[in-house]
C-alpha cells in the first residue's frame, strides 16, 4: 500500500507539472488565471471496520481546514490539487450506548484531479461544477498505549458552486468525498481488510484569482 500511495502521489505531481506548462502556454491565448481557495468546514468520516454485534472503528466527525489550488487549462477545465487537516478522536462504536473516544486522530488529506465547469479568469456570475482525483489521507493516532500512522490511497470526487462577487473575489461552496479503506499494514504490521469508507468533506471558503 505505501508503494501504491506513493506512486499516486508521484503521478499527481508529474501531472500537475505537465499540466502548469500546459496552463503557462494556453494562458497567454486564453487569458485564464490562476486561483487558491482557503477554506473551512465539517469532516463527516465513514467506520473504518463493522465487528461483531453491533461494534465499529472510526474516528468522530471533526471540523476542518484547507486550502485548494486551481489551475485552468482552458476555460471550463482546470486542474485542482488541494491540502486539508482535521483533528478528532478515535472511536469505538458500542450498541446501545453509542460508543467511547479511546483516542485522538489528527488528519491530513491531500489530493490533485480536474475540475469541470466553475468560475474561471475574471468572470463573476454562479456557476457549479465537478471535480474528480486521487489523493491520500494520513492519520495520526495516539492514546495512552500507543502512536501510530497510516495512510490510505483515497479517490476523490466533488461537487459544487461558485458565486463570483468581482473578478478576483469568489465564494465557493463545496461537498466532497474522499473513499478509500484503513490501511491496517501501517497502522499494526498486518493487512485487516475493513470497509471502504466515504469520508464527506463540507466545506466552504474563499476563492482568490490571479
Amino acid at each position: 500500500m505505501r508503494n501504491l500511495v506513493r506512486h499516486a502521489v508521484t503521478l499527481c505531481a508529474a501531472v500537475a507539472l505537465a499540466l502548469t506548462v500546459v496552463h503557462s502556454a494556453a494562458a497567454q491565448h486564453a487569458g485564464v488565471g490562476a486561483s487558491v481557495t482557503p477554506y473551512v468546514g465539517y469532516l463527516v468520516t465513514g467506520k473504518w471496520y463493522d465487528g461483531p454485534i453491533g461494534t465499529s472503528l472510526s474516528t468522530t466527525n471533526a471540523p476542518m481546514l484547507g486550502a485548494q489550488a486551481n489551475i485552468p487549462i482552458t476555460p471550463g477545465l482546470a486542474l485542482v490539487g488541494n491540502v486539508a487537516y482535521a483533528s478528532g478522536d478515535l472511536r469505538v462504536g458500542l450498541p446501545i450506548i453509542g460508543g467511547v473516544n479511546i483516542g485522538s486522530a489528527k488528519t491530513w488529506l491531500y489530493d490533485a484531479g480536474l475540475e469541470l465547469g466553475g468560475l474561471t479568469g475574471n468572470r463573476v456570475g454562479l456557476a457549479p461544477f465537478l471535480q474528480g482525483g486521487v489523493g491520500a489521507m494520513t492519520n495520526n493516532i495516539k492514546n495512552s498505549l500507543f502512536s501510530t500512522n497510516e495512510t490510505n490511497l483515497a479517490y476523490t470526487a466533488g461537487v459544487g458552486i461558485d458565486l463570483g462577487v468581482s473578478k478576483a473575489f469568489s465564494v465557493r461552496v463545496q461537498a466532497k468525498d474522499w473513499i478509500g479503506r484503513f490501511n491496517s499494514a501501517d497502522a499494526i504490521g498486518f493487512h485487516v481488510k475493513g470497509n471502504l469508507a466515504h469520508n464527506w468533506a463540507l466545506t466552504g471558503g474563499v476563492k482568490l484569482a490571479f
